[in-house]
């Protein structure tokens, strides 16, 4: 497993983005980013496992984006049942449906 999603791990699930936001939230999000961004796929699929737990409720900063890049990767190394597995676990429904939609119309696509 790499270091970096460990460390995203040890930070744990993003919090939501806020107008109330205080200038600490600048540190955090610089923590996400850099992690994340030393992330190249593919990841395995313990990674994804990590990786999917810190999505947060709706947003922060965009960097759900990033998660949901590195999580689709697996689209094409794991099997159906495994990528619809790993997608249960996402914390957040909004993202959850978000990533199961993207699933089913690149099933689509596939065809």
């Amino acid at each position: 497993m790499r270091q970096e999603v460990v460390e995203l791990s040890k930070l744990g699930q993003m919090p939501n983005e806020s107008i109330d936001d205080t200038e600490t939230i600048t540190e955090t999000v610089k923590a996400y980013d850099v992690l994340l961004s030393k992330i190249t796929e593919p990841i395995s699929y313990e990674e994804g496992l990590l990786l999917i737990s810190l999505f947060p409720k709706s947003s922060f900063y965009d960097m759900q984006w990033d998660l949901l890049v590195l999580v689709e990767s697996l689209i094409k190394t794991t099997s159906i049942k495994e990528y619809l597995t790993l997608v249960d676990k996402c914390p957040s429904e909004e993202w959850k449906e978000l990533l199961k939609q993207r699933f089913y119309n690149w099933l689509k696509l596939k065809r």
